[in-house]
């Protein structure tokens, strides 16, 4: 898993106005696609979801593989949603030939295009554990534990960092940060606030927090992470805590972070992880049951290990209960216990079902290619929100037939107000009123015609321009940042605004 997120490669639309932008872009695309795919996440990212999406069978598989998981939720342009995993699961096990499936259901088309792509809810095969993709997966997990193990015993912040960054994507608010024990110590330190009484104290806590910073806002605005980063490592050094080394912590993250993936696969050269390995490989394909994962000696600790689970080594009884129950059942024993318990028993608990294996070169380069074109509009908006827009409208409006559902799809609606000189009042009023003001600007049978298409973008360019819309903080205040932009998005949110939070209430 990169702890760095998608690459930093920024498209170029040059200086000058929007619509000067728009076309030197244009005859430009093609290589400065090349160049952001170039750089050396991004290409680490994309090399790497070619190699697991050929052996993806199961929802499980796509899902619990965060870095795989991102990677593809960003090429259906619904990285917004990567943090809703529950309706995501609901999507993928859709059978879209039943009308009344989660994915029929929902009006956004992005969702029925990742099922579509996927169709997981058509099968329901065994899953198989001897496959290389599962295999390579857990061994993946015990390398990243041992690695960051070697890492926290340097610098015990970079191991506590590393851990809130990974498990905040699964956390939907404040209150189930401060329920994770690892999560809330981080908290606490940055704010020196005490270790709660009971769950009324842990409560005003998270309900302090969220009123001084929306959670919402917390995990889609990448400034706002940096900044509460910084002070925690801060806090960590004024503190006097140990660090390891004369370097700040705040650098010696930043050092980390560049490096991870390279740091780790030379950490998985080691010959005692290599050997590790090696067993894992060996011996996973050979279980048949429950009670051969537990009596083996060599294996057992090393999954327990990939799933940070080390410490139940000795308790089979408890082990035994996470993997004989339904980790699918939110009353199971393994989805009480915890996440880590919910995750070993959906790899190796032996009643789930799959699905066959997706490995077509065709499917894996659609992944690839709708993530390269989704990056391209999130970098182009990097330097100039409305060239996003331009390009998102470009691609969308072929297989347009309706105002409904241009009204339907934000970034759409905006192009279109915009660039048919519509007021931005117009979104509050009827639907149907829309449509009929829509309608009487523009043929909707129009934009089948790339050449009107082209004269549309244009026009909105230049009201983009004329109305003042790029005025610095058009990135932050625009309803399109949860819809393209992501942790790619760049905002000029202050990150002083975390800052407040130190104003909480303190108990001495």
């Amino acid at each position: 898993m990169s702890v760095v997120g998608f690459g930093a490669a920024t498209v170029s639309g040059g200086t000058g106005s929007s619509i000067t932008q728009w076309r030197l872009l244009g005859r430009t695309a093609d290589r400065q696609k090349t160049v952001m795919m170039s750089d050396p996440v991004n290409k680490a990212d994309t090399q790497y979801a070619r190699a697991k999406l050929a052996s993806v069978g199961t929802v499980d598989e796509l899902m619990s593989d965060r870095r795989l998981y991102s990677y593809v939720m960003r090429a259906f342009g619904l990285e917004d949603q990567i943090n809703s995993q529950a309706l995501v699961r609901k999507i993928l096990t859709s059978d879209l030939s039943d009308p009344s499936s989660a994915a029929n259901r929902i009006a956004d088309p992005r969702f029925r295009e990742l099922a579509a792509a996927f169709n997981f809810g058509a099968d329901s095969k065994s899953k198989s554990k001897t496959s290389p993709s599962f295999i390579n997966q857990i061994a993946d997990l015990y390398v990243r534990e041992r690695y960051e193990e070697s890492v926290s015993s340097k610098n015990e912040s970079l191991g506590m960092m590393l851990d809130f960054t990974r498990n905040l994507p699964t956390k939907r608010s404040w209150a189930e940060v401060m329920a994770d024990e690892g999560m809330a110590q981080v908290v606490r330190i940055i704010y020196d606030l005490p270790k709660p009484i009971g769950p009324v104290d842990a409560a005003e806590q998270a309900k302090s927090l969220e009123a001084t910073i929306k959670f919402s806002v917390f995990t889609t605005v990448t400034s706002v992470q940096s900044a509460f980063r910084d002070d925690f490592f801060d806090v960590w050094d004024a503190n006097g805590n140990p660090r390891g080394s004369s370097i700040p912590s705040k650098v010696q993250w930043e050092m980390l972070a560049r490096s991870y993936d390279r740091e780790k696969a030379a950490f998985a050269t080691r010959y005692d992880v290599k050997s590790d390995v090696a067993a894992l490989t060996k011996t996973i394909p050979t279980l048949d049951s429950v009670d051969d994962l537990l009596n083996d000696r060599k294996l057992l600790p090393i999954v327990l290990k990939a799933f940070d689970l080390e410490d139940k080594a000795t308790d089979k009884t408890y082990l035994r209960k996470v993997l004989e129950s339904d980790p699918n059942s939110a009353t199971s024993f393994a989805a009480k216990a915890g996440p880590e318990e919910k995750a070993l028993a959906l790899a190796f608990g032996m009643t789930n079902s799959g699905a066959k294996r997706r490995g077509s070169p065709a499917f894996v380069e659609d992944i690839v290619n709708r993530y390269t074109t989704q990056s391209f509009e999130v970098s182009a908006g990097n330097a100039n929100e409305a060239l996003r827009l331009g390009l998102y409208f470009q691609r969308k409006a072929g297989g347009l037939t309706s105002w409904y559902q241009v009204l339907a799809d934000q970034a759409l609606a905006k192009v279109a107000r915009l660039a048919l000189n519509l007021p931005s009042q117009s979104a509050q009023i009827d639907l149907d009123r829309q449509v009929d003001m829509l309608s009487s600007k523009l043929d909707i049978k129009k934009l089948q015609d790339p050449a009107e298409v082209g004269k549309l973008i244009e026009k909105f360019l230049l009201m983009w321009d004329v109305t003042g819309e790029d005025n610095g903080n058009s990135a932050a205040a625009s309803p399109l940042v949860q819809l393209l932009s992501g942790n790619g998005g760049r905002t000029s949110l202050d990150p002083s605004t975390l800052l407040a939070a130190a104003s909480l209430r303190r108990r001495w």
